[in-house]
């Protein structure tokens, strides 16, 4: 006999199954069981649902505000004040229209006022350029955030309406739609001259301009034209071209003078100047008749003007000019480094003695902001350091400066940076904030490019290097 009696696991029962074997309940027949009443009261309550959002839609379409008004009121049976104006909104026709995409854009209170004033508001720049807003005075660049919904603009403001005694309803039109919004960093406080400079530079004016007169006249650019790729402001722009050779003629385009034009056109005034017998052009009197009577035909009259008005000083009550010595020695010095960079300076001093006219004297001080002397083995050298040629960006012309020159005091700094920085304030706090410091014996602060040059060695290794950055300067 087994010691050990063996059970068989019970069989597992379908709960349908058992379900469906339980006796029915004994009564009357009509009695409805908890189970029927659910499977009853849903689709009864479900179609009513329906039924009643389907009236609600149709009522909306059709203006009915009386039975939109009750319907929409049972959830708020206490509430006597509720207005019986009720707000529809239907899409205008316009709506899929291109023109109805519009960006919102944060911006701050001096570009409200601005806009106040009548001023215009233009946002500029190429499709690869990051875009910038301008008022008529100002640039400010945009930070735009691209969003994954869709915010519907309506341009009629909401307003609560008085409400009448009967339901009634309010039509607005949502005529627009947004896709992504902006906000301005702070205002620009450098100008974009390098652009503009390779613009203009394009099609600059050459001294033999005049064999090529029919093609000549259709080459410069009007304002507008700079204003479509340049992204500044209408007043930055005129500002920037002050301070470039740049001459604007009667067809309103602006042409650039080349290096070669403003070289020989100033040897010819310097031999009128020089020459006794010529009393019609000398450093204490310049006229424009005067000019014009010397001067050959490929030599136009706006240029003429130009020289007057920007390397001249007008006497008063006179329609004459007097030549600065300082404008004609600067400018001289730019002609003869502009071809070799750098010289002896007893070379350079020899030759320029040789150009200037009996008398004029030349002092070391003249030369800040367009060249520099300095140090070396066998004496003395002058470099040409006019920021017309220099790097445009800023800080690629202060490392350009430092790798020059390792220590520089905020005046001699700041000659060489006057076309770039719209305010002195601006760049004193930009050379504070990027570059170190050292003070000599005299007390006086002066500063290097320490701060800078590890910064683009950082950009370099991260892969994110500046554009026309050469990295053997950095190495350097």
């Amino acid at each position: 006999m087994n010691r050990f009696i063996t059970k068989t696991k019970p069989q597992h029962t379908n709960k349908r199954d058992v379900a469906q074997k339980r006796p029915a309940p004994v009564g009357d027949e009509n009695t409805p069981t908890a189970s029927s009443d659910i499977i009853q009261e849903s689709p009864n309550k479900k179609a009513e649902e329906t039924s009643l959002m389907a009236k609600l839609h149709t009522a909306i379409r059709h203006g009915d505000a009386q039975f939109t008004f009750d319907t929409l009121s049972k959830n708020r049976p206490f509430d006597n004040a509720m207005n019986k104006t009720m707000t529809k909104m239907e899409f205008s026709p316009s709506y899929s229209a291109p023109g109805s995409e519009f960006m919102l854009l944060s911006v701050d209170e001096s570009v409200v006022n601005a806009f106040k004033e009548g001023q215009g508001l233009t946002i500029r720049g190429e499709t690869t350029d990051e875009a910038v807003l301008c008022t008529d005075d100002s640039t400010f660049p945009m930070k735009i955030i691209e969003s994954a919904t869709t915010v519907l603009l309506l341009h009629n403001s909401l307003e609560a309406p008085d409400s009448p005694t009967l339901p009634n309803f309010q039509v607005e039109m949502i005529d627009g739609k947004c896709y992504a919004t902006g906000e301005l960093c702070p205002v620009v406080d450098v100008l974009n001259v390098g652009r503009l400079k390779d613009m203009l530079r394009e099609q600059e004016l050459r001294w033999d301009w005049k064999g090529r007169e029919e093609e000549e006249k259709l080459k410069g650019y009007r304002l507008r034209d700079l204003l479509d790729s340049v992204q500044m402001s209408v007043e930055e722009v005129k500002t920037a071209l002050i301070d470039l050779p740049v001459v604007k003629f009667p067809n309103g385009k602006y042409r650039y003078l080349s290096h070669k034009f403003r070289g020989e056109m100033l040897g010819l005034i310097v031999e009128m100047i020089d020459e006794d017998s010529n009393n019609d052009v000398k450093l204490e009197s310049i006229s424009f008749d005067g000019l014009r009577k010397h001067l050959p035909e490929n030599v136009p009259d706006q240029v003429i003007e130009w020289f007057l008005k920007s390397r001249c000083e007008k006497i008063p009550d006179k329609n004459e000019y007097r030549l600065p010595e300082e404008n004609l020695i600067r400018d001289l010095t730019v002609v003869i480094l502009y071809g070799t960079g750098k010289m002896p300076l007893n070379q350079f001093s020899e030759l320029l003695g040789k150009i200037l006219p009996f008398g004029v004297e030349v002092k070391e001080t003249v030369f800040e902001g367009i060249a520099d002397i300095s140090d070396a083995s066998f004496g003395k050298v002058i470099t040409y350091l006019g920021p017309e040629d220099l790097p445009d960006t800023v800080k690629e012309r202060m490392l350009h400066l430092f790798e020059y020159r390792k220590l520089w005091s905020m005046e001699q700094l700041r000659p060489y940076f006057k076309d770039v920085y719209k305010s002195k304030v601006s760049f004193d706090k930009y050379v504070v904030q990027n570059c170190e410091y050292s003070l000599s014996e005299t007390g006086e602060m002066l500063y290097c490019g320490e701060i800078i040059l590890k910064e683009l060695k950082a950009n370099v290794q991260d892969g994110k290097k500046d554009k026309n950055l050469i990295v053997t300067e950095i190495s350097a």
